[in-house]
């Protein structure tokens, strides 16, 4: 498959994709990409290190060679755990907010209430009711919740 193809396909998953997709996909890319920042900036000491010292372009080229295959490992492994979300439904019944974007949600799902911790994706829940039915996907491990339906 050409790199226009893999292109064409993404653009039209993107196209295709719902609010909550995209809100998710949004959230999950920033944060991956505030990950990608501190190894970029390594390569470019590393650049400028090999320019100063006068070593060899090969050399330097290397080694920002093997930063940029960890990073891809070190991002394809920290992005597998953005991916485990739990769908929980219920009636919102407590919203606190506890710092400048961080949330605390209580949920009743059947009779058991669940307590989310947000970071991410806390926003949404601002304008919601108490006791309004709310259908959230959560993950615990980043702590990002992304409302999906609300009644």
């Amino acid at each position: 498959m050409g790199f226009t193809n893999k292109f064409a396909e993404s653009f039209a998953r993107s196209k295709t994709m719902t609010g909550p997709e995209r809100k998710a996909n949004e959230i999950m890319g920033k944060l991956l990409l505030k990950k990608a920042i501190v190894p970029i900036i390594l390569m470019f000491i590393v650049l400028i290190a090999g320019i100063i010292t006068k070593t060899s372009g090969w050399i330097t080229l290397l080694v920002n060679i093997l930063i940029a295959i960890g990073t891809y490992f070190y991002i394809k492994n920290s992005s597998k755990k953005y991916q485990n979300f739990k769908p929980y439904v219920g009636n919102l019944i407590n919203l606190e907010k506890k710092g400048k974007n961080e949330y605390v949600a209580i949920i009743k799902q059947g009779k058991l209430p669940v307590k989310l911790q947000i970071a991410y994706g806390g926003e949404d829940f601002e304008n919601l009711k108490k006791n309004q039915m709310v259908q959230v996907s959560y993950n615990p491990d980043a702590k990002i919740a992304i409302l999906v339906n609300k009644q």
